[in-house]
């Protein structure tokens, strides 16, 4: 049997209702308190519930697919400490994807080893990005119910955290046919300087604001190590003229980055900081867009977890 990568203290709640996060990480919280790696420490709820909310401040952790997960770091912890509740009503909260928040979890995770709380947030995702799956967590009603499905879930992913484990939604996509022009004004509105570009669902390239700056520069400028002998050149003006009468389609850039759903976290990350892509997409056999992964979500999910 493939078992768990990490020792975890679980306790599952009943189904219960929250009002909002507040009073949901109150219950959570509550309940973590008598978990006995948390006994041994002598933590209260209070004390939780500012690390909580001190890495919560930083960046919500709805992470879509209709779960919410509160997590901290913790020092001398001796195994990770999770505390899950299926909710009776959709919680009152954004999501990034707009999927209703229908788990809670909170999740302690011992400082020395944050792999063990990466390695569990990837286990729970895995569950919750499968609606059957999903549903069946939302039914769980004991601990050792819901430790029978990661053990499940763990006989049928590999042991690396993968792409579909971290992946998010763009903000912003586009249509080849979209007037340059609309294009730019969302651009600016999302501020975002990368947007894929989708045909029928399919990814056929992407447009950046890089590639928009440089429109109007001759090609040689590339060459130059200063433009100081040119510096009254204005580099707009002939992006303007373009833009008029430009579509997505003239100005995007058909060469992008796309992995698998069960690529692996060093191959992501590789592609991102060793061979520089902003961001890289995640597709289906057919090319479909199902993520995107870029550096500040690597920074949310990994670095600051």
């Amino acid at each position: 049997m493939n078992e768990t990568p990490y020792r975890i203290a679980w306790n599952m709640l009943p189904r219960a209702s929250a009002a909002d996060p507040a009073e949901l990480f109150q219950k959570l919280a509550s309940e973590a308190v008598k978990l006995a790696p948390i006994v041994k420490l002598g933590l209260t709820s209070g004390a939780i519930l500012d690390l909580i909310w001190e890495r919560e401040n930083q960046s919500p952790t709805t992470l879509g697919v209709g779960l919410i997960l509160p997590h901290a770091r913790i020092s001398k912890l001796e195994s990770l400490c999770a505390i899950g509740i299926p909710l009776e009503h959709e919680l009152d909260c954004e999501t990034p994807d707009d999927i209703p928040v229908i788990f809670g979890c909170m999740l302690l995770i011992p400082e020395e080893r944050p792999m063990d709380g990466l390695r569990f947030m990837a286990d729970l995702a895995a569950l919750m990005h499968h609606p059957d799956w999903r549903n069946r967590v939302r039914s769980c009603d004991s601990s050792d119910e819901i430790v029978r499905l990661f053990r499940e879930i763990r006989k049928q992913r590999p042991p690396a955290v993968i792409a579909s484990d971290i992946m998010g939604s763009p903000s912003l996509t586009f249509v080849p046919d979209l007037p340059l022009r609309e294009a730019t004004r969302q651009m600016a509105e999302f501020r975002t300087s990368v947007v894929p570009v989708l045909d029928d669902g399919k990814l056929i390239g992407t447009i950046e604001a890089d590639d928009l700056f440089k429109l109007g520069i001759p090609d040689f400028f590339s060459q130059l190590k200063s433009v100081g002998f040119i510096r009254y050149f204005d580099p707009f003006e002939e992006y303007f003229t373009l833009e008029n009468t430009s579509k997505v389609s003239d100005v995007m850039n058909r060469a992008t980055k796309t992995f698998s759903l069960d690529a692996t976290l060093i191959e992501i990350v590789f592609a991102i900081s060793v061979q520089k892509c902003p961001t890289v997409y995640i597709v289906d056999e057919d090319n479909r867009l199902l993520g995107i992964i870029d550096r500040p979500l690597l920074l949310k999910r990994i670095i600051n977890l």
